[in-house]
């Protein structure tokens, strides 16, 4: 059986005419002509891959080919036989049409569909040899009958018919032995811009373009002396200096003697099918490097079966571009993008995702671990031969993140990326127990949470009495808080720099600024609401709270409290946003004062009401001197200014004694009142 299949097999190689086997919508095998039509070095490059892969993106009719290519595959199923044109594309990007026949059998139990390829240009030899071969009909018709006048004028009327067709349907010149236009028809005019009587008179290359080399005329003219026909694609150029794309058969016409008389060019404007192209090109292409940019990956991982990513990201790029100049750094990364190219292959791709950033991108089957060793060598190759730029050599290292196949492959990557520059790696490769990603999927969860909070309401507000050192009067701190949906409680601590990332903190505060307006309306109670540089840089914020407390008469019972955070000194919104919140008649209060970017100069400039003296420097004061110290200083400077002062964190007795003792003001924490719910 085995030496059968290998009769066979040697039987299908031999063939002449271009075959592939499919199974599926993949090729699974193809015999000598098919690669050798393609460019296909073996049969390992075509396994797996989709006839889409060796088309351009669109077919003449402008439908995408892989759409196209599952319906033709889809009817041949159906039917079991189906024929039709296709425009293919070699691994070399050459793009030629076709005529495809597609065929159902069974191969040991399976559906197996034969793919033979018929060559246009053989389509078209065979349309010119008809025409050939009528035109000689009927020139010995035109001999055999020229007495008979009724056949003559058959004769002629035939000929105007053809002419007739040729003229409605392609671009048609004629020009001497010696390359001169001697006819040109009205479609020629339409298409090149120029008029008949610019045309006539003048060397044929009055249309040519001068992105076509010499070379090429003179391969086609060595062609059509030797009585051939020239058939290909040619780029001209119109009147307008617009070029234009026209598939070009020029035929010898011959005497009786076999001698050549003239030359006759017939076209069919192929332009839009090249536009589309050029336009697919730069769309997907990176302009600096000319490598597919992060839209083509982006494309390519949806189309590629079982694609693998490595993602490569250069070392302190910046350095180079901030101490040598952007000039350089294209330079080096253009460089750069010759040294990956080393590694393409049939089954992998070469990126430019943005500025210093590239990728590969391995399908089919490439193994993760032969990326990995690609990704090695390159490491290899850069650490032996250095970037020479002008008079300056630089060194260049890079970190890379790789990911297998699965729908998230660039996210994951990217991640396996950051990973590798956090722990100093060359190479990371993604994994689910990287503590990033689950850092990553607490975060995302997190952000829903928020969400899902607002849209129940479940955003809470609570509130903590502050204590009069003196009077024992009462006022209350309000506080956020959120509820989840199985009842838990957070705090700020936990969700609120992620609420800024997520940029949902702007309607969380607007939620405890409406709760607290509502509920201490018909109360007497004074309370105070806590802002942060952002709600202060936030207009609409403002512009809510200062609307809400005018709509509830409660400004004047309201302390605005500003969270001390590195910069507040160098932001005019919060001198601006203190002299509108006094003229409603607001206090204001700077918390957490007297650690991290404390500073007095910024208090008398902002001229606030109250310190609310920071808790890490409160909770210990009646066990560490330095700290009381500290606190009796700020304390006295809030005297002489005739701010008040408030003691956080206050959670036993020892402790509030000392507060007392040093004269400050209020105090506030558990040996008072734990936070409660109010609303």
């Amino acid at each position: 059986m085995e030496k059968n299949n290998s009769y066979f097999e040697a039987v299908f190689d031999t063939i002449s005419e271009p075959i592939f086997l499919m199974e599926g919508q993949t090729f699974i095998d193809g015999n000598s002509s098919a690669l050798s039509l393609f460019d296909i070095n073996s049969k390992d490059e075509l396994l797996l891959l989709h006839p889409s892969r060796l088309s351009p993106k669109y077919q003449p009719d402008g439908e995408l080919s892989l759409v196209k290519a599952n319906k033709m595959i889809e009817l041949c199923y159906k039917n079991g036989e189906h024929t039709f044109e296709w425009l293919a594309k070699t691994f070399n990007n050459k793009i030629f049409l076709l005529e495809v026949n597609l065929k159902k059998i069974i191969i040991d139990g399976k559906e197996i569909i034969i793919n033979k390829l018929k060559s246009f240009d053989e389509k078209k030899n065979l349309v010119i040899e008809q025409k050939e071969n009528s035109l000689k009909q009927i020139n010995e018709r035109l001999l055999i009958n020229n007495e008979n006048n009724e056949n003559l004028f058959e004769s002629i009327l035939l000929l105007e018919e053809y002419k007739r067709a040729l003229d409605a349907s392609s671009v048609v010149s004629k020009t001497d032995l010696y390359g001169i236009i001697t006819y040109v028809n009205d479609k020629f005019c339409e298409v090149s811009g120029y008029e008949r009587e610019e045309l006539i008179g003048q060397n044929h290359n009055i249309i040519r373009h001068p992105d076509i080399q010499k070379e090429f005329f003179k391969q086609l003219w060595e062609t059509i002396r030797n009585k051939k026909i020239f058939k290909g694609i040619i780029k001209n150029r119109k009147k307008n200096g617009q070029g234009y794309y026209v598939d070009s058969t020029i035929i010898p016409i011959l005497d009786k003697n076999n001698e050549i008389l003239e030359y006759i060019a017939i076209r069919n404007d192929v332009t839009s099918l090249f536009e589309k192209d050029e336009l697919i090109y730069e769309q997907f292409t990176d302009e600096l490097t000319s490598l597919p940019n992060r839209q083509k990956l982006l494309k390519d991982l949806k189309t590629c079966i079982n694609p693998k990513l490595a993602i490569i990201n250069i070392d302190r790029f910046k350095d180079i571009n901030s101490s040598y100049g952007m000039e350089i750094g294209d330079r080096i990364l253009k460089e750069f993008a010759k040294k990956l190219l080393i590694f393409k292959s049939i089954n992998l791709n070469i990126y430019r995702i943005s500025g210093d950033i590239f990728a590969f991108m391995a399908f089919g089957n490439f193994k993760i671990d032969e990326l990995y060793k690609t990704c090695s060598n390159l490491n290899i190759l850069c650490d032996r031969e250095n970037f020479i730029i002008d008079d300056n050599s630089f060194d260049i290292s890079f970190t890379i993140g790789m990911a297998d196949n699965d729908e998230k492959l660039l996210t994951h990557a990217e991640i396996a990326l950051y990973w590798a520059k956090k722990i100093n790696i060359d190479i990371g490769i993604f994994d689910e127990e990287m503590p990033i990603y689950k850092e990553l999927k607490g975060n995302i969860e997190l952000t829903k949470d928020i969400k899902q909070a607002l849209k129940d309401d479940n955003i809470l507000m609570y509130a903590q009495k502050i204590i009069d050192n003196k009077s024992s009067d009462v006022k209350y701190e309000i506080l956020m808080r959120m509820k989840l949906s199985d009842k838990r409680i957070l705090s700020p601590f936990v969700f609120l720099e992620h609420a800024k990332r997520a940029r949902l903190y702007p309607l969380m505060t607007k939620k405890i600024i409406e709760k607290a307006c509502k509920y201490f309306e018909d109360k007497e109670m004074i309370f105070s609401i806590n802002l942060m540089i952002e709600d202060i840089k936030n207009e609409k914020t403002v512009d809510f709270l200062f609307t809400k407390l005018i709509e509830t008469n409660l400004a004047n019972r309201v302390i605005l409290e500003i969270v001390e955070s590195e910069g507040i000194e160098k932001f005019e919104e919060v001198g601006d946003f203190i002299k509108k919140a006094k003229a409603l008649g607001c206090k204001v209060a700077i918390d957490d004062f007297g650690t991290g970017y404390s500073n007095f100069e910024y208090i008398i400039k902002l001229n606030v009401d109250f310190i609310k003296i920071d808790g890490s420097l409160i909770k210990n004061i009646h066990i560490d001197d330095n700290v009381r110290l500290t606190v009796s200083t700020i304390v006295n400077f809030a005297k002489v200014l005739g701010i008040q002062t408030v003691a956080e964190y206050v959670h036993c007795q020892e402790v509030q004694d000392v507060v007392e003792s040093l004269g400050i003001d209020f105090s506030q924490g558990y040996l008072f009142h734990e936070p409660e719910y109010l609303l």
